[in-house]
């Protein structure tokens, strides 16, 4: 189990690291404005790495 968490872990690291090749300085400090799909992915992979963090 511990090892899959750590699996989900690093692969929303890797979204957040990739970033939205449209818009390189978005790095999800605050809410996608939900226009481009990319920084939706990089958002969402940011709350759900900080629900791992808090489990």
């Amino acid at each position: 189990m511990v090892d899959k968490k750590l699996e989900r872990k690093l692969e929303l690291l890797r979204i957040l690291a990739a970033g939205c090749k449209k818009h390189p300085a978005y790095r999800a400090i605050r809410k996608a404005s939900e226009r481009c799909q990319e920084c939706v992915i990089v958002w969402n992979a940011k709350l759900k790495l900080n629900d791992l963090d808090k489990n």
